[in-house]
């Protein structure tokens, strides 16, 4: 009887995650969990230890390749709030002008330096999301390029290690210069603004009877399925007449949005329905299956390409950001410790703005809490933005990939 179930292969998987989130927490987010999960993997895989195909026998492979995409891309549009744009659009406005600055330098400059595919692929999880490189990687394992596949996944788990320094550095001047013209104190003498201000009541809305009886987990999948399946069709139909830029991907997206705004989906489904752990757990074994779809060799000849063009991305984020922070009248240093918000994701983006508070150990106890409101609640947003734009950025992207 062979050890490989579908019960211990699930077991193994899981295990490296564990172990990847034990270092992320134990390095206070530094490290990336992901990371650290595909090292132990890619380890036992080429010692033997683990086979190649660990992910098909647990049965996660065949979620990813069904229902767990759509789901993922509506549950992740449902958390973005119309409300919370409109009061930090600059926020959000420097993380879409951040994101095409990387198309930018990734059609230019990428492709010059690495080639078509691998710039144009590079675009999505440059963006900052796992769901936008999911994107990405299947259009490469579509067309056959397992390399370019991998290449995709290595930018995924290694901008982080750059982001999150620069990031710090930032934000670290971001606080000197607010101290040094004064605006800091300014702040602090602003009553206003430093008190926390209450959250305002929410009242319940009012179920109809029908509701009452209708509200389960299951209701709550029913109502995903509907949205991913009308995104799916008008996705489908409106590819071929836009040239694939209006494609089922970001009919997801914004169906997701606009279900979530109309009420008629909940905020985070996934997690109402009490399967968001499974669902994203399906989703972040893509990465251990197409790691094991390669060589060592050609998963080691993509490693410096993916620096190059995460390092010729990171200029062009943090130009693009700085200008426009001139512009929108927004300290350069914070506009750019927010675009990095793309590479380093959640909680990374909440864990540098901390960290970096914290350790600016000459504070007063009232400039920290200034500027944890002026940093950590922007940081934070940025990232959910990054997650929307990289999605739209890397549907719209992969059509230009071959």
């Amino acid at each position: 009887m062979s050890f490989w179930t579908v019960t211990t292969a699930m077991a193994v998987i899981a295990l490296f995650f564990v172990i990847g989130n034990a270092v992320s927490v134990k390095t206070k987010g530094y490290v990336n969990s992901v990371l650290v999960a595909v090292i132990v993997f890619l380890v036992l895989m080429y010692t033997g230890v683990v086979p190649a195909d660990v992910t098909v026998t647990a049965g996660l492979t065949g979620m990813v390749g069904t229902f767990v995409i759509p789901f993922c891309i509506v549950d992740v549009a449902s958390t973005l709030k119309l409300k919370e744009l409109k009061s930090e659009w600059k926020t959000a406005l420097i993380i879409v002008v951040t994101t095409l600055g990387i198309a930018v330098i990734c059609a230019t400059v990428g492709i010059a330096a690495i080639g078509r595919a691998r710039a144009i692929g590079a675009i999505g999880p440059l963006g900052g999301a796992l769901l936008a490189t999911t994107i990405s990687q299947q259009m490469a394992t579509a067309m056959n390029a397992p390399d370019v596949a991998v290449f995709v996944m290595i930018v995924l788990v290694l901008q982080m290690l750059i982001g999150l320094p620069i990031a710090s550095v930032c934000l670290k001047q971001y606080i000197k210069a607010i101290r040094a013209n004064g605006e800091l104190a300014a702040y602090c003498e602003n009553p206003d603004f430093a008190a926390p201000k209450a959250a305002a009541a929410q009242t319940e809305k009012k179920q109809s009877a029908i509701l009452r009886y209708l509200e389960s987990d299951y209701w709550v999948f029913f109502k995903i399925s509907v949205v991913a399946a009308l995104a799916y069709f008008i996705g489908t139909w409106l590819a071929p007449v836009t040239k694939n830029i209006v494609n089922a991907t970001l009919c997801y997206l914004i169906f997701g949005f606009a279900a979530a705004e109309l009420g008629l989906l909940d905020r985070s489904p996934l997690a109402k329905a009490r399967s968001q752990g499974i669902v994203y757990f399906a989703l972040f074994s893509l990465l251990l299956s197409t790691f094991a779809s390669v060589t060592l060799d050609v998963m080691m000849s993509q490693i410096i390409p993916a620096v190059a063009i995460i390092l010729m991305a990171a200029v062009g984020m943090l130009v693009f950001s700085g200008v426009l922070g001139k512009i929108l009248k927004i300290n350069p240093w914070l506009a750019m410790g927010i675009s990095m918000c793309c590479y380093i994701g959640y909680p990374g983006s909440q864990i540098v703005s901390e960290e970096v508070i914290r350790g600016t150990t000459d504070l007063t106890e009232e400039e920290s809490k200034v500027c944890t409101q002026l940093i950590v609640p922007r940081m934070v947003l940025g990232y959910f933005v990054a997650a929307i734009t990289s999605i739209v950025a890397a549907s719209i992207a992969v059509g230009f990939m071959f």
